[in-house]
């Protein structure tokens, strides 16, 4: 009789050739039971009953794909809640192996912008290294040095300027435009110093003014216009105290920039006809599209007569701005 002996429920233990065609009819039960313990034994994680019976609907190349699969349940854990699309998690391919978790949590806590990131573009060793690595004394091409010495916690900054400087220009009018008749600076107001001649670089063949590109003067409104840069200079104005009976305080000359003050100003007292050499140095920068740089006045008093330069209007010169571009 052709009735396989089914014991453990796997496929393995069916015959294809059973039932015999000599079998008899009423052994097509025993076929049966044995068809259902196969089919129980081998798939008997699918075996809910009531609503939590839920139907497969796999379709055989479906399930295919897990053909020689030899990943865990616990791995196919993982993703477990993840919503990530393929195109998303595709962005971590191609990243090195060797990238760990550390080199993630980097990023832990950052809160700059992709701008803000991008400031170190071009970067190519250690910027605190180089930033400590800048020498204290600053070298600019005509020979200026910056020198900061220290002492009882306050830092006192030299600045020495030698060798040719960027261009220097002067005044020998000994008349303040803008000024009282005579040449009388006025209470309570920065007075324009004249800029009318540019004393170096000059061209001997012709006699006229080689001056670097961007560089000009405006005779009308008493300034030098100078390029984009960074600046040192040095500059002094002579101011006169024509009185024999007043002395005047207050004086103060000082460099502007488009405007705005730059530095501190050089700051005395002119006595009975006294005259004094007011000197001002520092440094200041124009911004793109170069900017206007004047010398200004400033008297704080009304007593004395203070005039710039002299109280003629010609003999020697009155003003002087030397400019070194670092």
């Amino acid at each position: 009789m052709g009735l396989e002996t089914v014991t453990n429920g796997k496929i393995h233990e069916l015959n294809d050739d059973n039932p015999l065609a000599s079998d008899a009819v009423n052994r097509g039960d025993d076929h049966i039971r044995n068809i259902k313990k196969v089919i129980k034994e081998t798939f008997s994680g699918i075996n809910d009953e009531g609503a939590d019976a839920v139907p497969v609907t796999a379709e055989s190349a479906e399930l295919n794909i897990l053909d020689g699969a030899t990943i865990t349940t616990d791995e196919l854990n993982i993703l477990d809640g993840v919503t990530a699309t393929a195109e998303e998690i595709n962005v971590l391919d191609g990243i090195s192996e060797d990238l760990e978790a550390a080199d993630l949590n980097i990023l832990d806590g950052v809160t700059a912008t992709t701008a803000e990131l991008n400031h170190v573009g071009g970067v190519t060793s250690a910027i605190q290294d180089q930033i400590d690595d800048k020498q204290d004394t600053l070298t600019a091409g005509n020979n200026i040095t910056i020198d900061a010495v220290t002492e009882n916690d306050v830092t006192t900054t030299t600045i020495t300027a030698s060798g040719t400087p960027f261009v220097v220009v002067g005044d020998t009018s000994g008349v303040i435009t803008g000024t009282a008749s005579g040449g009388v600076t006025p209470r309570n107001q920065w007075i324009n110093i004249p800029v009318t001649d540019i004393v170096y670089p000059s061209n001997t063949i012709n006699g006229s003014p080689s001056v670097p590109t961007g560089v000009s003067l405006n005779n009308s409104g008493k300034t030098l216009t100078l390029p984009e840069g960074t600046y040192y200079y040095e500059a002094w104005a002579k101011l006169t105290n024509t009185s024999y009976q007043n002395s005047v305080g207050d004086l103060r000359v000082q460099l502007h920039r488009a405007g705005t003050a730059v530095g501190y100003p050089a700051h005395s007292s002119l006595y009975e006809h006294d005259t004094y050499n007011f000197p001002n140095q520092g440094m200041f920068t124009v911004a793109s599209g170069g900017q206007d740089i004047r010398l200004r006045i400033y008297r704080a008093n009304d007593s004395g007569a203070v005039y710039y330069g002299a109280n003629s209007v010609s003999g020697g010169m009155q003003s002087l701005i030397k400019i070194w571009k670092l």
